[in-house]
């Protein structure tokens, strides 16, 4: 029916002007890309665009807040787990969705996946701060799990772009060796 939200025409135009989205994000910046060159890419009108979306950082963080939304309950962080576990699992989801992964990722400083899938581990971390590196100051703390999250996203990245196909286990024994190398 025309006019229903899910429709099935409604829901196939959403998903063309997101894979549209997404292959410019593979070219472009973020702050480059246009109404006009998403709907180009994906055979629609800025109407239909504006229907669904305010501008392409709109566009951007209703894809991003669907995956978030997606991995959430695979990320919650259960007791006596150790971030290493975490750290595992994320980039397992992190390379079996590669492509929006890399597009969050990258651009994470626009976005709130980051912060939001972070925060799960924050606490846990800062303790491990704590007692690990003997601070107290909540703005040292604060340094510390800021290095963490950056480091690790940095990596990632770089894992991404490697030529050769690293392994998650790779990639996952990195990051928590440079986090328990850092807290000895």
């Amino acid at each position: 029916m025309v006019g229903i939200k899910n429709n099935r025409r409604t829901q196939y135009t959403l998903q063309v002007i997101k894979e549209a989205f997404l292959r410019l994000l593979n070219t472009n910046e973020l702050s480059k890309i246009t109404v006009t060159q998403i709907c180009r890419e994906a055979d629609v009108n800025r109407g239909t665009f504006y229907l669904h979306f305010d501008d392409p950082l709109d566009l951007f963080h209703k894809i991003e807040a669907e995956f978030v939304d997606q991995i959430r309950p695979v990320l919650a962080i259960r007791p006596q787990e150790q971030i290493h576990d975490w750290l595992k699992r994320l980039t397992l989801i992190f390379k079996d969705n590669e492509v929006v992964s890399r597009m969050i990722l990258a651009n994470y400083r626009d976005g709130i996946m980051v912060s939001e899938l972070f925060s799960e581990v924050r606490e846990q971390a800062i303790e491990e701060f704590k007692e690990d590196f003997h601070e107290q100051n909540p703005h040292i703390l604060k340094y510390y799990f800021s290095y963490f999250v950056n480091g690790s996203i940095s990596a990632i990245l770089s894992w991404f772009a490697d030529e050769e196909d690293q392994s998650i286990e790779g990639i996952t024994k990195a990051l928590a060796n440079v986090l328990s190398r850092s807290t000895e």
